[in-house]
């Protein structure tokens, strides 16, 4: 079954499928955001497929056309673009649940504060790594999201930034079997796949380690924006 030429897309048809039908449930009315939504997303995302050209040029990572519809624009197929639409799509969907089943919050700014340190503390030191040792794909990864963190809570001092955490922890359910897919989890072989000679080639699974945090960087980015439109909405 999942092997198609049509799963990448279908993966993206899987990840947004839920979110977009309950968008218009009444107690969320999560469509009410979508000005503020889509404008943010057009805004991080076209940052990420500039990134994601570049290392595919660079053969950081690529994609397995066994899995692809053909369907491709600037080296990328199809079913990247979609996955800068429908990733951020649904992790803001759970960030706004998060927020309406829980309005006091889970996690405390003190406790983010020390989430944000431990952060910084993994970026700068696989940063250095990285450096050394010349991986792209863990410093680009990591020099970009320890600058946006240290942005966000030292620079801009957010107040959403509890929320983002304890959002991005029921994220990475879905993360996992998407990437975990798209990784080769359950194929032959992989739909995209990765240079390990640019990351540090600790995998979860399939997945390779910086997943997660390339993930945490694209959500941050997304939700920074989407609540600066919010609050002149």
């Amino acid at each position: 079954m999942l092997e198609t030429k049509w799963l990448y897309l279908v993966l993206n048809a899987f990840t947004i499928s839920f979110p977009l039908i309950r968008s218009f449930e009444s107690r969320i009315a999560y469509y009410k955001a979508f000005p503020s939504l889509f404008k943010s997303m057009a805004i991080v995302s076209g940052f990420f497929l500039v990134w994601d050209i570049w290392f595919t040029e660079m053969g950081v990572w690529g994609f397995n056309p066994e899995y692809l519809s053909g369907i491709n624009f600037f080296g990328l197929p199809l079913g990247e673009y979609l996955f800068f639409i429908t990733v951020p799509f649904a992790c803001v969907f759970i960030y706004e649940c998060m927020r309406y089943f829980f309005p006091e919050g889970l996690l405390k700014p003190r406790g983010a504060k020390y989430v944000s340190q431990l952060l910084l503390l993994l970026c700068v030191t696989l940063s250095i790594y990285a450096v050394i040792k010349g991986l792209w794909y863990t410093g680009s990864t990591f020099v970009l999201l320890g600058s946006f963190t240290a942005y966000v809570q030292y620079v801009a001092k957010v107040s959403w930034l509890p929320r983002l955490y304890e959002s991005y922890l029921p994220c990475l359910v879905p993360f996992f079997i998407k990437n975990g897919v798209l990784t080769g989890s359950f194929l032959v072989t992989q739909v995209v796949w990765y240079n390990n000679a640019e990351n540090i080639g600790l995998r979860l699974g399939t997945i390779p380690f910086e997943d997660i945090f390339y993930g945490l960087l694209l959500v941050m980015a997304t939700v920074h924006f989407y609540e600066k439109f919010e609050a002149i909405r």
